[in-house]
C-alpha cells in the first residue's frame, strides 16, 4: 500500500472517531430512550391544550368585564412563559437527532465523494504503476549483475499495465514512451512501433523521436526498410547529426543502396560517439570493416574513412555464420509467422549472442549471422567456448517462445570448428 493510502487511511480514521463515533452514539442513546421522548411528545400536546383552555377562560373572563384589559395581557404572557418553558427541554432532543443524522450523512458522502474522485481522477493507477516499474527496473538490475537474463515476462506484465493506463489516458505522452521502450525490450516491435509513433506525432521535432520510431519500424518490419524509415533518419540527421540510432539506421540504408563508402561513413560516425564497451560498439566498428572491404571492392572511395570508423582494432570482429534453416514435413508453417534466428551460449540462459528476425515465408532458406547482428561484443562472443544455434517460427511474432511456435535446435557447437554448411530443422511444436 503506498503512503498516501496509508495517510488517506489515518484521515478517514480520524473523521470516524472525533466525528461519526460520537454522532453514531448520540443517536444510539436518542433511540434507547425513545419511550421517554414518545411520553414527552403526550405531554406537550396535554400542555398545548391546557393552555388553549386557559386562554379562553381569560378571554371569557374580559369579555364578562371580570378583568380589564391590562390583567388579560399580564395573565396570558404569564401563560405563554409557563408553556415555553415546559417544552424547553423536549423540544431540545428531536433538534439534536435530526442535527447528529445531518452530520453523520454529511461526513460519509464526503469521504466517498473523496475517494472516489481520487480513483477515478486523481493519481492513484499512477502511483502503483510507478512503484510496479521501480520494482522491476530493481529486480531486473539484480538479475543482470548476476549475470542471469531479465525475465521478459514481468516486462509483458509492465507493458499490459501500461496499456491498461492508455484506455483512460491517452494523452499520456510519457506512457506512450515507456511503450515503445519496454517493447523494443521484449522484441513486441508492434508496440514499440505504436509507442514511439505516438511520442513522435507529439514531439516531431525532436530527433531521437524520429530515430526511435525508425529504428522501431524497421525492426517490426522483418530488418527490411521502407520509405518512412528513411524519411524518418534523414529527419533525425537534420535535426541532430550525431544522434547515433539514426546514424546506424543511415548506414544499413546505405549499405542496402551499395554506397559501401557511405555506409563506413554513417558507421564510423557513430563508433566515434559511442562509448567503449557500450552494447552494439563492436557491432558498429565490424560494419565499418565489412562496409570498407566491399567498398574497395566495388571501387569505391573510403578516403578519411578508415581513420574515423577503425578507430580500435577489429582483428576479430570480421566474421559470419551461413545457417540453412528448414522445416520438417509434418509441421506446417503459420501464415504472417516471424523466424528469429539466434546463437546463445550453450546451457547458460535464454540471452541470445548474435539474433536476427524476419518473415518466415518458405522453407529452406540460408541465413547469415554476423557481427551486425551481435547483442554482445565480438570478444565476449568468440570467448564462449560453446554456442546452441535456435531457429524458432513465432506466430505472435514475439521474440519470447509461447505455446504454438515452433522451433529447432543445434548444438552443442564449438565456436571455432562449426560445421559447414551449419544446417538446421524445425521439428518442434512448443
Amino acid at each position: 500500500m503506498s503512503e498516501f493510502m496509508l495517510a488517506a487511511a489515518a484521515a478517514v480514521l480520524f473523521v470516524v472517531v472525533v466525528f461519526i463515533w460520537p454522532a453514531w452514539r448520540a443517536r444510539r442513546l436518542a433511540g434507547a430512550s425513545g419511550e421517554a421522548v414518545q411520553a414527552g411528545d403526550q405531554r406537550t400536546d396535554e400542555n398545548l391544550a391546557l393552555y388553549r383552555e386557559h386562554v379562553a377562560e381569560l378571554e371569557s373572563e374580559l369579555r364578562l368585564g371580570r378583568i380589564d384589559q391590562a390583567q388579560y395581557d399580564r395573565l396570558t404572557a404569564e401563560l405563554q412563559r409557563n408553556f415555553l418553558a415546559d417544552q424547553g427541554v423536549d423540544s431540545e432532543r428531536p433538534l439534536n437527532r435530526r442535527g447528529g443524522s445531518i452530520l453523520v450523512v454529511s461526513l460519509l458522502l464526503l469521504v466517498m465523494a473523496s475517494v472516489w474522485m481520487y480513483l477515478s481522477r486523481g493519481s492513484s493507477g499512477d502511483v502503483l504503476f510507478s512503484q510496479m516499474q521501480q520494482e522491476l527496473e530493481r529486480d531486473n538490475m539484480a538479475l543482470m549483475q548476476a549475470g542471469q537474463a531479465p525475465d521478459p515476462e514481468r516486462t509483458r506484465e509492465l507493458l499490459e499495465a501500461i496499456e491498461a493506463r492508455l484506455v483512460n489516458h491517452p494523452e499520456n505522452t510519457q506512457y506512450w514512451y515507456l511503450l515503445g521502450r519496454y517493447g523494443s525490450q521484449i522484441g513486441d516491435f508492434d508496440a514499440a512501433e505504436r509507442g514511439f509513433r505516438e511520442v513522435y506525432q507529439s514531439a516531431p521535432a525532436d530527433a531521437g523521436n524520429a530515430s526511435a520510431l525508425a529504428q522501431a519500424i524497421f525492426l517490426n518490419n522483418g530488418n527490411l526498410l521502407n520509405d518512412e524509415v528513411e524519411f524518418l533518419v534523414a529527419r533525425a540527421l537534420e535535426v541532430d547529426p550525431k544522434d547515433t540510432t539514426a546514424l546506424g539506421l543511415a548506414g544499413i540504408i546505405a549499405f542496402e543502396q551499395q554506397e559501401f563508402a557511405e555506409a563506413a561513413r554513417h558507421w564510423g560516425a557513430a563508433v566515434k560517439l559511442t562509448p567503449e564497451g557500450a552494447p552494439g560498439r563492436q557491432a558498429l566498428m565490424a560494419g565499418v570493416a565489412r562496409a570498407l572491404k566491399e567498398a574497395e571492392q566495388h571501387g569505391q572511395s573510403v578516403a578519411g574513412v578508415k581513420k574515423s570508423g577503425q578507430a580500435e582494432p577489429a582483428s576479430e570482429s570480421s566474421w559470419s555464420i551461413p545457417v540453412t534453416v528448414s522445416l520438417a514435413p509434418d509441421l506446417e508453417l503459420p501464415k504472417g509467422g516471424t523466424l528469429f534466428l539466434y546463437a546463445r551460449e550453450y546451457q547458460a540462459g535464454p540471452m541470445p549472442l548474435v539474433v536476427t528476425r524476419l518473415p518466415a515465408t518458405q522453407f529452406p532458406m540460408t541465413i547469415v549471422l554476423d557481427e551486425t547482428m551481435a547483442m554482445t561484443s565480438t570478444d565476449r562472443l568468440f570467448a564462449k567456448g560453446q554456442i546452441e544455434i535456435v531457429a524458432r517460427v513465432s506466430q505472435s511474432g514475439q521474440v519470447s517462445a509461447a505455446p504454438g511456435d515452433l522451433q529447432g535446435l543445434r548444438g552443442p557447437l564449438a565456436i571455432d570448428e562449426l560445421p559447414e554448411p551449419l544446417e538446421i530443422t524445425i521439428d518442434t511444436q512448443l
